[in-house]
């Protein structure tokens, strides 16, 4: 009895034999002297690791040395649905909303119906927030995940921190606002404290950053000409330029759309209580009153629990919250001041400024009952979480400090994220 290998000999021979006999050559017998394909993969998340994220897959490198790929399919990991194709220049893209360690599978296939297979691991995080603590001093810059838990330290120095803001697609820098003794300004680093750079040097104040969509630009509020107003500068920090003229009036708290251009700003212009939220329309190269309610609105806050070594001298009356976007755009979350009583409460309105309503009220309109979002305390500094499970907001605990806070749009649940020292303005993008 013959073993495999020796049939397998066999049977090349007579094929090779045929093949000479016959004159077809070698293409007859190419399914036993043919070269499997090669699989290569690789991804790029584009610096993001939290989600949700869109990560990019490129199988281009994958190879038949002696044929053609005739078919791929690509597992994900995720239990999503396996994505299959012919061409392996294709694009393909794909997003991961639930954190998790995930492996991608491609399977390749040639014109010999010789396959090849090659695996890839991606880990993805949870949604992080940044946020500014006095835990351990002064202000600095703390990230934990959304649940409260895995609190770093990500910058902590002799100067306060305040405003920070992440980059909205990749989420790998985080822009905010430093003093020195005299005045602040606006510096950028990694999510890690690393690379840090300077990028404003004034001896006026630059607070309350923000990043554009494709994080070239990035918005700050400035009072280098004597009244606050809305500059721009790049990413490297040049450029700068004035974009908003509210003089005599304000302008503080740029927030760039996840969609354009277009930013959110507050100005007390032509407001009927002490702010009004405002909308720069890049497109246009203009400015109009998007919301304006009968207490302060937008920028509303108490004071800061404990005062910065260097004063931020905002205009009298205003307050350190800024609005925030849905992550589809759709909806903004604003801090306002409630009329007559002037506490403090979160509110939700559509893009174009209409149907306001109390957070409570958005959250009841989801389907989930809740009564216990809208207090007595202040509540402000909104953000609207780019996985949009929630939004996070600063209120109040029962020994007077601020701690951030956030409500699930699942369950409505509100579960407070911190719990030592001063803890405001949770940040992040999508």
């Amino acid at each position: 009895m013959r073993n495999a290998a020796g049939l397998t000999r066999s049977k090349r021979l007579g094929c090779l034999l045929l093949a000479v006999l016959l004159g077809f050559g070698l293409a007859a017998c190419r399914g036993f002297f043919g070269q499997a394909p090669i699989a290569l993969l690789t991804f790029d998340t584009g610096g993001d690791a939290e989600v949700p994220v869109t990560i990019s897959f490129d199988i281009g490198g994958s190879n038949d040395p002696d044929g053609v790929i005739v078919a791929y399919e690509i597992d994900f990991g995720d239990g999503s649905a396996v994505v299959t194709g012919t061409d392996v220049t294709d694009a393909i893209a794909h997003e991961y909303a639930e954190s998790g360690t995930f492996t991608i599978l491609l399977t390749i296939t040639d014109n010999d119906g010789r396959i090849d297979m090659v695996n890839a691991v991606v880990t993805v995080g949870s949604v992080m927030i940044a946020f500014a603590s006095d835990r351990v001093g002064g202000y600095d810059i703390f990230r934990m995940t959304s649940d409260g838990t895995g609190t770093v330290s990500v910058l902590t120095s002799e100067e306060d921190e305040l405003f920070p803001d992440l980059t909205q697609m990749t989420r790998d820098r985080i822009a905010y606002a430093s003093e020195d003794g005299t005045s602040w300004n606006i510096w950028s680093m990694s999510v890690d404290g690393g690379s840090r750079t300077q990028l404003t040097q004034m001896a006026s104040n630059q607070i309350q950053p923000d990043w554009s969509v494709d994080a070239s630009t990035i918005a700050y509020a400035s009072n280098e000409s004597g009244d606050w107003e809305i500059h721009t500068m790049t990413a490297l920090g040049t450029g700068d330029q004035q974009i908003t003229t509210q003089t005599p009036s304000w302008a503080i708290a740029p927030v760039y759309s996840p969609l354009n251009d277009d930013f959110l700003f507050v100005s007390d212009e032509d407001a009927t209580g002490g702010s009004s939220i405002w909308l720069w329309d890049d497109s246009a190269g203009s400015s109009s009153e998007l919301y304006d309610g009968p207490g302060s609105d937008g920028d509303a806050s108490p004071d800061l629990a404990t005062a910065p070594t260097t004063a931020l001298d905002l205009p009298a009356g205003a307050g350190i919250s800024r609005p925030t976007w849905s992550p589809d755009g759709t909806k903004i979350a604003f801090a306002r001041e409630r009329d007559p009583d002037g506490i403090i409460d979160i509110y939700v309105m559509d893009a174009d400024g209409s149907d306001a309503e109390s957070l409570e009220e958005y959250v009841d309109g989801l389907g989930v009952l809740n009564t216990a979002i809208t207090t007595d305390d202040d509540e402000f500094a909104p953000f609207w979480l780019e996985d949009n499970s929630g939004i996070a907001f600063v209120k109040t605990d029962a020994g007077g400090d601020f701690q951030i806070h956030v409500v699930d749009f699942v369950t409505g649940v509100v579960s407070e994220l911190t719990g030592t020292g001063n803890n405001v303005l949770p940040a992040a993008h999508r």
